[in-house]
């Protein structure tokens, strides 16, 4: 029955876990179907204060992100996040986005996009034609910091974070508003950098230590150390050197116990 398994506390798994072969999101995935509700929101609580007993690693790679088969895998991925620049003239960057999430993501593993609204119908078109559309997320972004978009007399206090899924959508339950800070808009290490605190919030929704994530347009850096910080394997591209060297900055500066690979 539900809630005989777990009863109250999660560490009752600790041993299992530590034997199990497959990642943190499969142990709660096979586990869940044990558990009561509440179980089931300690457990998945739980899963995600660990860190996997092997060091994550951190590859960055100086590429143009067309070039993404050179040094990428195919099915090799757990979760493509990423906040790719909003212009017109960038528009292309989605079918490269689309074609590369379907070509590294493994069967199930998601892509969370951040967006500009201008294009949204566009840039969901262009994804939609490789993966499957779940949903739209709302990353609320409060304070005078806030975007004032002239064309259309708009002063924008939100983002949309799109999620697809290669294929079926296979993740965790979730809901739909991320909440930053007001003026919590980071952009100490990049001109279109976004906040820790606001991509730990989207981490926490979806991701598991121990899984691995891409970030393509790896600009300052904020998805690599939010991911090394939770356990998860990390690889970045960007085809701006300086970037990149920030990011490995940032990453080093944590202390934190990783292998290092790629081209910087």
């Amino acid at each position: 029955m539900k809630g005989e398994v777990l009863k109250h506390d999660p560490e009752l798994f600790r041993d299992e876990l530590l034997a199990y072969k497959g990642s943190y999101f499969d142990f709660f995935m096979e586990k869940r179907r044990l558990l009561s509700k509440l179980e089931r929101r300690k457990l998945r609580e739980w899963l995600k204060s660990q860190r996997p007993p092997q060091p994550p690693f951190l590859e960055l790679h100086h590429k143009d992100v067309r070039d993404y088969k050179d040094i990428l895998l195919p099915e090799s991925v757990d979760w493509v996040i990423t906040d790719p620049p909003y212009s017109k003239k960038f528009l292309w960057v989605y079918e490269v986005l689309g074609e590369l999430s379907a070509y590294v993501l493994k069967p199930g593993g998601g892509l969370l996009v951040m967006v500009g609204q201008s294009y949204l119908p566009e840039i969901i078109g262009k994804l939609s034609s490789k993966l499957n559309y779940v949903w739209t997320l709302a990353y609320l972004t409060p304070g005078g910091q806030s975007p004032y978009l002239w064309r259309i007399r708009c002063n924008s206090f939100w983002k949309p974070v799109l999620l697809f899924s290669k294929g079926k959508y296979s993740g965790d339950s979730f809901g739909d508003v991320v909440k930053t800070s007001p003026n919590n808009n980071d952009k100490r290490f990049h001109r279109w950098g976004q906040s820790e605190e606001g991509f730990e919030l989207l981490f926490d929704k979806f991701v598991f230590p121990g899984q691995t994530i891409l970030d393509p347009f790896v600009g300052g850096g904020t998805t690599a150390v939010v991911a090394l910080k939770r356990g998860c394997n990390f690889i970045g591209i960007d085809n701006d050197l300086e970037s990149l060297l920030t990011t490995k900055k940032r990453c080093q500066a944590f202390g934190l116990d990783f292998i290092l690979k790629g081209h910087v």
